[in-house]
């Protein structure tokens, strides 16, 4: 007979939702811990009863989880968990379709935030000054976006930018992650859109130079890093914008520096940033036609997440108990476990 899970959670929310956990699989051993964070250790003889950890972070010595066969991050990212050297036979699933929504509600914010310019209008109003140029009345129907990566995040970035009449270019590797299992926030979620033009990373010149707008959705790993350098930049049509909402390292600093101080780009929005948190004397504060957020478009402080993340375990707890496939499964060699 198998022996029962022994489950972890050191995920927020994890006191609160363990009653209802309890009451639903009475057979399983639960811990609750308080939220991981950056260092943190686990007990070494709990590390080695683990089957199952929910948790944004592993803990140190990973690898002498010796028992776990799950663990289920908050976050759609998982470069975190490159070089720690957890087992190569834990399946590690991630929190993508729970922040989706979220993010592509501000691509669209900052998309016509910086079309229209917000900012310039905001000025004029603090200098309580009547302004009606042209620049404030412009649309970005017709416009062409360019998403690069299309998982949970540029799928909805695709539905609602396609609602905005924007048509969509993809660019993506094939076998991404949405045709495996995933978690959908919404009972009837609408069938995803198709893009116009879907590309492969070795088209990526005539990719870049036929959008507007290029938002990037691809999470960091040794592939990605500084993907959208200064040549992919120079690509891009003269004034076109970038959305940022993923990780800083896709697109090259100093690249991005040089195209938006030189007007190459006509505007940015970041999200996520090269220094976390952002010093005040940090160059992409004064950045001209560049807007910047304090790693917000997720909105994990939201209630929204909390429902989201914890119905999402609770389903993927479901799967691993029947012996189903795991929603958001990360491919093994993407995590690079044994990187350096």
């Amino acid at each position: 007979m198998p022996v029962p899970d022994h489950v972890v959670l050191a995920q927020p929310g994890a006191a609160e939702r363990l009653p209802a956990l309890r009451a639903r699989h009475a057979e399983i051993t639960w811990t609750v811990l308080p939220p991981a964070e950056p260092g943190w250790q686990l007990d070494p003889g709990l590390a080695r009863r683990a089957t199952v950890l929910f948790a944004d972070l592993p803990p140190v010595a990973a690898h002498t989880m010796s028992a776990l066969r799950w663990l289920q991050l908050g976050s759609h990212g998982y470069a975190q968990l490159a070089g720690t050297g957890l087992p190569a036979e834990v399946a590690v699933t991630n929190g993508s379709g729970v922040n989706g929504i979220p993010i592509a509600q501000w691509c669209v914010l900052m998309l016509l935030a910086l079309a229209r310019d917000l900012p310039g209008m905001l000025d004029a109003q603090r200098a309580r000054r009547w302004d009606r140029s042209a620049r404030f009345q412009t649309e970005v129907t017709g416009r062409r976006v360019g998403i690069l990566g299309y998982g949970d995040v540029g799928r909805e970035v695709a539905r609602q930018m396609q609602a905005l009449g924007l048509e969509v270019w993809v660019m993506a590797r094939s076998g991404s992650a949405h045709e495996r299992p995933r978690f959908e926030p919404r009972p009837a979620h609408p069938e995803p859109v198709l893009p116009e033009r879907r590309f492969a990373f070795d088209e990526a010149e005539e990719f870049y130079r036929g959008v507007d707008v290029l938002i990037v959705a691809l999470p960091i790993a040794s592939g990605t890093v500084a993907l959208v350098d200064r040549t992919a930049l120079s690509w891009l049509r003269p004034g076109a914008l970038l959305l940022n909402p993923a990780r800083a390292g896709v697109v090259e600093e100093r690249a991005l520096v040089d195209a938006l101080r030189s007007g190459r780009l006509g505007g940015a929005a970041l999200d996520d940033h090269y220094r976390q948190p952002m010093p005040p004397d940090d160059p992409f504060f004064g950045l001209p036609g560049t807007i910047v957020t304090s790693h917000i478009s997720g909105s994990t402080g939201s209630s929204f997440y909390e429902d989201r993340i914890w119905q999402l375990f609770g389903e993927n707890l479901d799967r691993h108990l029947g012996g189903a496939p795991l929603l958001n499964r990360i491919r093994p060699d993407d995590l690079e476990l044994d990187r350096p």
